[in-house]
């Protein structure tokens, strides 16, 4: 390997580490809870350096969420591993979905701190993140009151309503006390999720 090559890998190397340092940072702080000096500080690198990397803080912070989303091949197998009722396919979304999040605290902290922080980036990061699954709700009670399967509901409050129900839950596992829990497994806990929320929309709950 050449002298050049290695400097690059180097410099990825760094990146990496920066990257995975201001993600403990923001979730600490939040992004207006803390200045360039002070991210610079606990990556153990001068401001100067950071910038090499990244333009500004909001390119950081940018760069660091982007690192924590849940793209929608991730559902891929999930939504192919079982029966394709819209029930059974969301109960599989939603367990990938939160066993994805709460294998890592940061992220659901710098979830929370967002809603306060008031950034567009955050605030679009977040739709995206939750996007795989609303979609999917969204487009499946759609078909079911067209098909006259399903009474009429109010598909926005209903996607928001099991939004909330979900993060409610990562927040719980993560940061409280179902997540000292370790007898009773996530799949139980969104079993009870899909149950509540099939009833709320006016449909029959699993036999699991």
């Amino acid at each position: 390997m050449s002298i050049q090559a290695k400097h690059r890998l180097k410099a990825v190397d760094r990146r990496t580490s920066i990257l995975e340092l201001s993600k403990e940072v923001f979730a600490r702080n939040g992004l207006h809870g803390v200045s360039v000096n002070q991210i610079a500080a606990e990556c153990k690198v001068s401001p100067a350096v950071l910038y090499q990397h990244f333009p500004s803080k909001d390119a950081l912070y940018e760069a660091v969420i982007e690192t924590l989303a849940c793209k929608r091949d991730d559902y891929v197998d999930a939504v192919l591993a079982g029966p394709p009722d819209f029930a059974d396919v969301l109960y599989r979304m939603t367990v990938v979905m939160v066993k994805s999040r709460i294998t890592d605290s940061d992220s659901v902290r710098i979830e929370l701190r967002a809603l306060v922080d008031d950034s567009k980036v955050s605030e679009q990061f977040f739709f995206n993140q939750w996007k795989g699954l609303t979609d999917y709700i969204q487009i499946s009670l759609r078909e079911m009151m067209e098909q006259g399967e399903l009474g009429t509901v109010y598909l926005r409050l209903a996607v928001l309503a099991y939004v909330g129900l979900v993060r409610e839950l990562i927040i719980e596992l993560c940061l409280g006390e179902l997540g000292k829990n370790d007898k009773v497994s996530v799949e139980y806990f969104v079993k009870g999720i899909i149950d509540q929320f099939l009833r709320g929309v006016g449909l029959k709950p699993l036999q699991w």
